[in-house]
């Protein structure tokens, strides 16, 4: 936790980041160290590593804003520069108001002090007088919830009783900013409720600048997301388009390790599997599992064969370059939810049955292929989904047609705009492989009627009976 106030920023730009970069030197042996200092800048015994480089950013007053990226990208570097706890090697930062940061476990804190005295520690360097910390120690020890151990050495404390205390102060001192990073990841469900509680009134009036790999938090708590990668700002942007760039990011590199993995098992081999056929090797072949919910069929007979060539290669031209993602060996062809009468629509009613009907072509065989979606409202947080991992195992050969059919009861969703979401795979729960993910390329608008929604969404069904007991009067 700190205070900064580097400058006299601007009231609407609470966070100002100029061409900002970080550079470490990388020596190769521990002596090199002692030769460089020797040397005087004359050699160079080290190699140069930016961790960050060409960062650009303006926070406005009042925002919410996300920074994501994987492990190593840069984002707690940024964060410790804005919040001047680390000196950048070029550019600016430019800071105004009160900025209380949760950081590293612990960071702030003198471990051979109790709790009570960090308290006084850190609420003081956050500009908080000593009457204004008493005044308000009840109710950081109340927050912070770890009874008689606030009157311990900090170094006693395990890491969610750290990041208690730490929130606990940071909760208390009035900042204009906070500054977010990873610190709910080791609190228990209780404590992780109370901290979302007290962000959630907080956005209301003040600067967010959070840091999660939950992306449902993200979507959740911001309109503004930031994607830095290798140390340079990839997108920056509404969250829901952050999200699904990031997600195909993730997507595309993990398909690259299962290949690379796949590749040194059976030396790039793949055996050819035959299919099931129905009977001459011609017709449609159907699997009905134990779930009422959920059936797959497929045709056992190539695409060009059966004359669907020609419509399934013009609705391969609607891959999206810029946002779908898979390794291409099978192609979405269409998502189509229908209604109870088997029509299409995108105004389902709630609490009646729809189909959610969705084909591919697969260009190659695929030993194990799944299907899934998911909704997303309209902040990009995940409502709902399913998928057929954990079924019945299909095989598909090359050039066949999938279609899955997902039959289900349409929940009570909160009014509003929704996008689905549709994906094809190979394997199973332990790992997959994606084919194609295409991302929202169904938006609807559930029909909710009169029927009022508490939550994300509700239950379809539901007995409710009301039983008087005595006499009246």
């Amino acid at each position: 936790m700190t205070k900064t106030n580097v400058g006299s920023s601007e009231d609407l730009h609470p966070i100002l980041v100029s061409d900002l970069g970080k550079c470490y030197q990388i020596y190769a042996k521990p002596k090199d160290r002692l030769k460089q200092a020797l040397w005087r800048g004359r050699r160079q015994y080290y190699r140069e590593f930016w961790a960050l480089r060409n960062v650009n950013l303006e926070i406005r007053t009042g925002e919410t804003v996300a920074i994501i990226g994987r492990n190593g990208s840069g984002k707690s570097t940024l964060l410790q520069m804005i919040c001047g706890t680390l000196a950048p090697t070029e550019g600016s930062v430019k800071t105004s108001g009160t900025i209380a940061a949760l950081l590293e476990l612990g960071s702030g804190f003198n471990p051979e002090f109790t709790g009570i005295e960090n308290v006084f520690l850190n609420a003081s360097l956050l500009g908080l007088t000593q009457e204004q910390i008493r005044a308000r120690l009840d109710d950081i020890q109340a927050f912070a919830d770890i009874g008689d151990f606030v009157h311990q050495p900090v170094k006693t404390y395990s890491s969610g009783m750290l990041v208690r205390l730490a929130f606990a102060v940071v909760a208390h001192v009035d900042p204009s900013v906070l500054i977010v990073d990873e610190a709910l990841s080791v609190g228990d469900a209780v404590f992780a409720q109370r901290c979302m509680r007290f962000i959630r009134r907080f956005t209301e009036q003040g600067t967010l600048l959070f840091v999660s790999h939950d992306l449902n938090a993200v979507s959740s708590l911001c309109e503004r997301a930031i994607w830095i990668d290798s140390g340079r700002v990839q997108m920056d942007t509404d969250t829901a388009s952050i999200i699904t760039a990031y997600t195909r990011s993730c997507h595309e590199a993990s398909n690259a390790e299962i290949e690379a993995a796949n590749n040194m098992t059976d030396g790039g081999n793949r055996a050819a599997v035959s299919v099931p056929q129905n009977g001459a090797g011609s017709g449609t072949s159907t699997t009905e599992h134990a779930s009422k919910t959920i059936h797959i069929e497929w045709n056992s007979v190539a695409a060009q064969e059966s004359g669907q060539a020609e419509g399934v290669q013009a609705d391969m031209a609607d891959w999206d370059a810029e946002r779908d993602y898979g390794d291409g060996m099978a192609t979405i062809t269409s998502v189509v939810m229908r209604d109870k009468d088997g029509a299409a629509t995108t105004t389902p009613k709630c609490g009646e049955d729809v189909r959610l009907e969705v084909s591919a072509l697969c260009n190659t065989f695929v030993k194990s292929f799944l299907v899934a979606f998911f909704v997303r409202d309209r902040t990009g947080q995940i409502v709902f989904g399913e998928s057929t991992i954990g079924r019945e195992c299909l095989t598909v050969d090359n050039q066949q047609l999938v279609s899955a059919f997902f039959d289900f009861t349409m929940p009570f969703l909160q009014p509003g705009s929704y996008s689905l979401s549709a994906a094809v795979s190979n394997g199973d729960a332990m790992g997959f492989k994606v084919l194609h993910f295409k991302p929202d390329t169904l938006i609807f608008q559930p029909m909710v009627g009169r029927r009022p929604v508490y939550g994300v969404f509700s239950t379809t069904t539901m007995a409710i009976k009301l039983v008087v007991q005595g006499q009246s009067c």
